[in-house]
């Protein structure tokens, strides 16, 4: 009798500590959670109609932080619209000027390469291009720095990476191959530079309107894959003479 209550003993002191445990438990993650619900509190307030809302509500302790919001039913303006075919013409031209560059003539080759490097490089492009609905000063800096940072440096090897495995592998093997890619990443990563400024330039440009935000986005990734088509025809010198085309 006195031995099985000795083994009940441990049974209950665990019993007695597994509540303070669990309590502990339970009261730190509430502390986390009411911290992070008070950090995302200014994101989920919605913008009043205006321009300019306070993301940190009408207290008199706070200071106001004036965000800009873009509404979305301003048609865009006329100037903004020309603007915006204007710029979706020079992709065009780019790939036109990439069969003149090499020694590989066909239209067809040259935008489907550039099609391909688009292609490959639409989904880390699309850190170029992010920005938040309500953005903060204080969360989304370093978000849109380090998205920002990660497309500017995923996105010219992928589309390279697109270009030349395409025009390797169906319209024949170029003289330089090596060459050829480096050629691709380096026209990549300047069409990628010309696709922030181009897409800043024309965003200025439609405000307050926040219409068009896919063309922006698919001109920018056509300066890409324009550039990655241009050097790599430019440094790879074309099809080989031997006429070993797909």
């Amino acid at each position: 009798m006195h031995a099985s209550r000795m083994t009940t003993f441990p049974r209950v002191s665990s019993l007695r500590r597994s509540p303070f445990a669990a309590s502990a438990l339970l009261g730190s993650l509430l502390s986390l959670g009411a911290h992070a619900a008070s950090a995302d509190a200014p994101l989920r307030e919605t913008a009043p109609a205006g321009r300019y809302f306070d993301p940190t509500g009408d207290a008199p302790q706070r200071a106001a932080v004036a965000t800009y919001v873009e509404p979305e039913d301003v048609p865009l303006p006329t100037g903004a619209a020309v603007t915006h075919a204007a710029f979706a013409v020079l992709p065009v031209a780019g790939v036109w000027g990439a069969s003149r560059v090499g020694g590989d003539t066909r239209v067809a080759a040259t935008a489907s390469q550039t099609a391909a490097g688009m292609l490959l490089g639409a989904m880390p492009s699309r850190l170029l291009f992010f920005r938040p609905a309500a953005p903060s000063p204080e969360r989304w800096m370093e978000l849109e720095t380090v998205a920002f940072g990660g497309g500017l440096v995923l996105t010219p090897p992928l589309a390279a990476l697109g270009t030349w495995g395409l025009g390797e592998l169906a319209f024949g093997r170029s003289q330089h191959t090596g060459r050829a890619y480096v050629g691709a990443l380096a026209g990549a990563a300047a069409g990628t530079l010309l696709a922030v400024i181009t897409h800043e330039v024309l965003v200025k440009l439609s405000k307050p309107s926040a219409r068009g935000g896919a063309a922006r986005k698919l001109i920018g990734l056509g300066f890409i894959g324009a550039g990655a088509a241009l050097g790599y025809q430019w440094a790879g010198g074309g099809p080989r003479p031997d006429g070993h085309t797909r």
